[in-house]
């Protein structure tokens, strides 16, 4: 499938770099780290630890070398495409940015915490990435579709997926009312919902490609020619 062999070297790249880690698993926990992109202080809050924590010396926390390893050969990929969902950030910097706040957990458990955070964060990243890469392919081989988008193409797909995290993070917020049913739905199943949705939307654009793009993206009925298809 042509729109498959586009996004195959990337994924095969990708699926390499988490192999690597494939000996020493990550640890998981319950504990809800910080919404978005992370941080230091939240996430230490959360995990019982000090405002400032020490350095990597002496401070007992075993490091997840090899995972750590995969999660920056991943970064890399992402950074060989010029990925836009790197923050725009310069080449090393955002993974310097990873490590420095790993560095500086004060506990095994906020170490934990914030790595498997960091890397459910780049999986989304990742998907983010193909999405966009397949999007592209389609409004390529069927050049009439960009005609039907609302406004620039790419930015409506970017705020698609924008809205579908929002929605999802609504779901944090406390229940109100005079019978509430319970706490809002933590971040690791905000994030697993999220992951969850944007595999099926690669699937979709894959092997839907139009019916995929016009309706749940432009947010129309497809209109194209025959002769497009």
């Amino acid at each position: 499938m042509d729109l498959w062999e586009a996004v195959q070297p990337f994924l095969e790249k990708c699926l390499d770099a988490m192999q690597d880690a494939s000996a020493d698993a990550l640890p998981t926990t319950q504990v809800e780290p910080a919404e978005g992109r992370s941080t230091h202080s939240s996430i230490q809050a959360q995990a019982g630890g000090d405002d400032a924590g020490p350095s990597r010396q002496g401070s007992g926390i075993k490091v997840n070398a090899s995972f750590e390893s995969s999660m920056r050969n991943r970064i890399a990929c992402l950074e060989r495409d010029n990925s836009p969902y790197l923050l725009d950030k310069a080449k090393g910097e955002y993974w310097a940015e990873i490590k420095d706040e790993l560095n500086h957990t004060s506990s095994q458990r906020e170490y934990n915490i914030l790595l498997e955070f960091e890397n459910r964060d780049l999986r989304i990243r990742e998907l983010k990435h193909s999405c966009s890469s397949c999007f592209q392919q389609v409004l390529l081989r069927h050049p009439t579709l960009a005609d039907q988008a609302p406004y620039h193409p790419q930015e409506v797909f970017d705020d698609y997926l924008d809205e579908r995290r929002e929605a999802l993070d609504r779901l944090a917020e406390e229940p109100v009312g005079p019978r509430p049913r319970g706490q809002g739905v933590p971040v690791e199943e905000r994030d697993r919902r999220e992951i969850a949705f944007l595999e099926d939307l690669l699937s979709d654009l894959q092997e839907k490609e139009i019916a995929a793009v016009i309706q749940p993206i432009f947010g129309q009925s497809p209109t194209i020619s025959r002769n497009n298809d």
